[in-house]
């Protein structure tokens, strides 16, 4: 019992060890071309900045509206120059950032790992961004408190999302989202 214990502790390790070997391989492989450039935005419902009003400050109804379609989040690009697929398509890399800030000040935020994706016009879910559990613990953590899970307090809430070109230069316009509670 006790040796395999053991074995399962060490086969966790090893395992977590090629993980991050492959994290960092990764990292390193990407070869894109100096020169390559895009130019997109990132829209809500079509627009750069929009208001939402939550009655109830409750972040599952958020959620809902984002995954019955009432509110979308786009992401358009195009690129030139970018390094190119077996299928010669080109690929270009992006880092998705959100920021959350409340009444003007920065509460949270998050950045993930460079995510690829091919020129054009796409619609990105909600949780690419990670607005709702960012969202869900903007006032501190519920298992620790307590408090109901994703209850927003009254005030505004200024959702910033951003997709930060990796390997390229260029920009693409971030998005807006305000929730008013």
């Amino acid at each position: 019992m006790k040796y395999s214990f053991n074995l399962i502790i060490m086969l966790v390790c090893f395992a977590f060890a090629e993980a991050q070997t492959a994290k960092i391989s990764l990292n390193r492989s990407i070869s894109l071309n100096p020169k390559a450039e895009v130019v997109g935005q990132l829209l809500v419902n079509g627009k750069s900045s929009v208001e939402i009003r939550l009655n109830e400050g409750n972040v599952v109804d958020l959620f809902k509206n984002f995954k019955t379609g009432k509110h979308q989040i786009q992401f358009n690009f195009k690129g030139a120059g970018l390094a190119k697929d077996q299928e010669g398509r080109g690929v270009a890399l992006f880092t998705f950032v959100t920021e959350i800030y409340k009444d003007g000040k920065l509460m949270r935020s998050v950045k993930r790992e460079p995510l690829t994706f091919f020129p054009g016009e796409m619609l990105e879910p909600v949780e690419a961004f990670d607005v709702i559990p960012l969202l869900t613990f903007a006032q501190g953590n519920p298992l620790e408190n307590g408090a109901y899970p994703g209850k927003l307090t009254k005030g505004k809430y200024l959702i910033k999302i951003k997709a930060i070109p990796m390997g390229s230069s260029g920009k693409i316009e971030e998005a807006n989202l305000i929730v008013w509670i």
